[in-house]
């Protein structure tokens, strides 16, 4: 009888030793985890909540777990309202009615039969109630809520300066968008992909003044109302009326492309104004290639030819600054895809060096070669497990070290 509590006392040990402890759910885009581990972290912050139903730490991290967890395995279904990230909303509800924590996450997800949510109405709600130490993260997503729903209120401005300062981003993602900001031309438009390129890039226009002149258009800003209104206002054009229907009988599934992409052509046309991509761009693809131009680190439409290979060659030379790619960190305290974005630097300007090497400014393809060399080097890319096996870190590293070893034959 003794040995088998002993044996029952040890495995039920074991299990303690091996169940997940509390961690704060960090954006996927700073930190990505299996869905293993977000259904782990749900049962740890349920226990959290059970203990203490009023703690709204521990409700948004609950929250942030069972909604990743339900995104990565298709847990909302055709029918959201059905899933646990829903339960969750409702539960949350129920302990905590207009909260903040409650007006935050229904920013993220709400119920369809939610008209106020759908609406937006629990960000401001939510900004009137943050907390003073408020985490960094869920700042910066007030802030582009609000720039997305209310673009023209004063609190944007509020909002992105306190982020910056929080310091939330990596410095090395804040010199990767201050890089594309400088290179562009006087009073244009900018189209980005994701957060990693629209919002350093706005916190450093309303944090520091920089480049005020451009504006930035994320693509996934293009079905929000307000937002476009307030751009068709500063540009000083009608608004654009376009009817989803006809694009769904004439395209089908891929409606939404040429629904942006006509979208995008028309506010370039109507301003008359230089526009610019992220290089990360999707939508880039439905455009006319041969209008697009690579500028570095930027891609330019124009439907005009011209040597963009001189602009992106004067920009490295003297608009970039490059050399925090080939720092020696001690400790690389940045995100996963702040390493991503370091590589794209190789494959945007790794052919630059050959062209500096042809213009005989040989310092130039030396210091581009070493620069971009100490990024293979240091920061290859991490990614989840299932594209670590498909594409292999050592074969990804072979191939970038091959591209630049190209520009020296």
């Amino acid at each position: 009888m003794k040995k088998t509590i002993v044996i029952i006392l040890a495995l039920v040990s074991h299990c303690i030793a091996n169940a997940q402890q509390a961690e704060t759910i960090e954006s996927i885009t700073a930190n990505s985890h299996e869905p293993e581990w977000y259904a782990a972290q749900a049962e740890a912050w349920q226990k959290r909540v059970d203990e203490n139903p009023q703690d709204q730490w521990a409700w948004r991290n609950l929250f942030r777990a069972t909604c990743y967890h339900d995104q990565f395995t298709g847990g909302w279904g055709e029918n959201q309202d059905e899933s646990k990230t829903a339960d969750v909303i409702r539960k949350m509800e129920a302990a905590l009615p207009d909260s903040y924590v409650l007006n935050l996450c229904k920013g993220r997800f709400c119920l369809t039969t939610d008209e106020a949510a759908k609406r937006g109405d629990n960000i401001l709600r939510a900004i009137e109630l943050m907390p003073e130490d408020i985490c960094p993260e869920d700042l910066e997503y007030l802030a582009v809520r609000l720039w997305i729903n209310d673009p023209e209120n004063p609190r944007v401005k509020e909002l992105y300066t306190r982020s910056y300062q929080n310091r939330y981003f990596p410095a090395r993602i804040m010199h990767f968008n201050h890089n594309m900001l400088q290179c562009m031309q006087p009073n244009a438009l900018y189209f980005s992909n994701g957060d990693l390129d629209t919002e350093p890039m706005k916190m450093l226009q309303e944090a520091l003044g920089e480049r005020t002149d451009v504006i930035i258009i994320n693509v996934s800003f293009l079905h929000a109302t307000p937002f476009m209104n307030a751009i068709y206002k500063r540009l000083n054009i009608k608004p654009l009326s376009l009817n989803v229907q006809d694009y769904g009988d004439k395209y089908g599934e891929e409606w939404l492309q040429h629904y942006e992409a006509d979208i995008i052509m028309y506010l370039i046309n109507e301003s008359r104004r230089p526009a610019y991509f992220s290089p990360t761009n999707p939508k880039v693809s439905i455009l006319d290639k041969d209008s697009i131009y690579n500028e570095g680190l930027v891609l330019k439409y124009s439907p005009k030819p011209y040597n963009n290979f001189d602009v992106a060659m004067h920009n490295v030379k003297e608009v970039y600054n490059l050399e925090y790619l080939a720092e020696p960190d001690l400790v690389y305290d940045s995100w996963e895809t702040s390493a991503k974005l370091d590589m794209n630097h190789v494959t945007l300007l790794a052919n630059l060096v050959g062209k500096f090497r042809k213009k005989g400014d040989e310092a130039q393809a030396k210091r581009l070669y070493h620069i971009l060399s100490k990024c293979v080097e240091r920061c290859a890319p991490l990614q989840s497990d299932s594209y670590s096996q498909e594409y292999p870190l050592e074969d990804r590293k072979a191939y970038y070290k091959n591209l630049l070893k190209e520009q020296l034959q």
